[in-house]
């Protein structure tokens, strides 16, 4: 009997520990199973936090980049409303004059040398008690001629002469003081006014012609108002107006000890290496070695093959390069 409940006590014993082994694998098997499925959801959490956290910097991106176009934007339609501002601010005539200097590379004159022999006699800064010595000089030659004139002088009752014997009457300056002219555009254009009013008042004549004392490639100007003569060139043509310097200089400014035969040496000498001619003289009652020139100089040039003839908005201005 003993026996009988020794086995059966062990048959017991051990049916019970492989009940408590397959128990304890089960619950080994449903924990590593419940930990597999955790591992996937935290790694499935930790995806999502990753695209939460890649979509908010690509939002973040975006508003700075929307705003920097926001603040373009702003300063374009800023920019675009003082260009029209301006541009319902100008004359429309200036605005068709503005373009053609720029269609002909800032000058609204010939951009090209006449291909042909012709001399411009041009004479600054009277008109003076020679003014009519020069006239009866020229009609004596048939040519015809440029007075770049001052307002300022006491000669300007032989203004109309000028005009009804064929000449081109140029504005030179009101007052040729290079401080007064020189120190602002706006003064420029003042004396220029005033000049242009007085020609027109005395010889019914609206001049757009021009010259600037000292030429455009004047340095002193320099002293008074940097740059000025690089924007005067500009508005002036701007403004209608053509203007013109020359590439023969008769040399009869130098001092007033010059010689007729010296300035005609000059005006012959220079002329004899070019097409054509844009002659620089004066028009001054100190100046008789250029009246007493001057037939001779015609007589040359007429030899070389010049003709004479006065100059206007349309012909090559002579420009010099501008050092201001």
């Amino acid at each position: 009997m003993n026996k009988i409940n020794k086995k059966t006590v062990f048959k017991v014993m051990v049916a019970l520990i492989l009940v408590a082994i397959i128990c304890l694998t089960g619950c080994a098997v449903g924990l590593a199973v419940q930990n597999y499925k955790l591992q996937k959801r935290v790694a499935s959490v930790s995806a999502n936090v990753d695209d939460v956290n890649a979509l908010n910097a690509e939002n973040e991106a975006l508003k700075t980049e929307n705003a920097d176009l926001k603040q373009k934007l702003e300063a374009s339609q800023k920019e675009l409303a003082d260009k029209q501002k301006l541009l319902e601010s100008v004359d429309p005539q200036k605005l068709i004059l503005a373009e053609k200097v720029l269609a002909s590379q800032n000058s609204p004159q010939s951009t090209e040398t006449p291909n042909s022999k012709v001399c411009y006699l041009t004479f600054d800064d009277g008109p003076s008690d020679r003014t009519l010595e020069i006239l009866d000089i020229l009609d004596e030659y048939e040519a015809k001629a440029t007075f770049f004139v001052i307002g300022s002088n006491s000669k300007l009752e032989y203004l109309p002469k000028i005009a009804e014997k064929g000449h081109t009457i140029g504005l030179h300056s009101n007052t040729h003081r290079y401080d007064l002219i020189y120190k602002s555009t706006d003064a420029f254009f003042e004396d220029l006014n005033a000049l242009s009013d007085k020609v027109y008042d005395i010889a019914g004549v609206r001049s757009k012609v021009i010259r600037f004392p000292g030429g455009s490639s004047n340095g002193t100007s320099k002293k008074y108002s940097k740059g000025i003569m690089t924007r005067l060139t500009s508005q002036v043509q701007i403004n209608g107006y053509a203007y013109f310097d020359w590439n023969v200089d008769s040399g009869d400014a130098e001092n007033n000890n010059v010689t007729a035969d010296i300035i005609t040496n000059n005006v012959l000498t220079q002329a004899a290496k070019k097409n054509s001619i844009c002659v620089l003289m004066h028009d001054l009652g100190n100046k008789k070695a250029t009246v007493e020139a001057l037939p001779e100089i015609l007589k040359g040039l007429k030899a070389m093959g010049y003709r004479f003839e006065a100059l206007d908005e349309t012909v090559y201005g002579y420009h010099h390069a501008v050092t201001n």
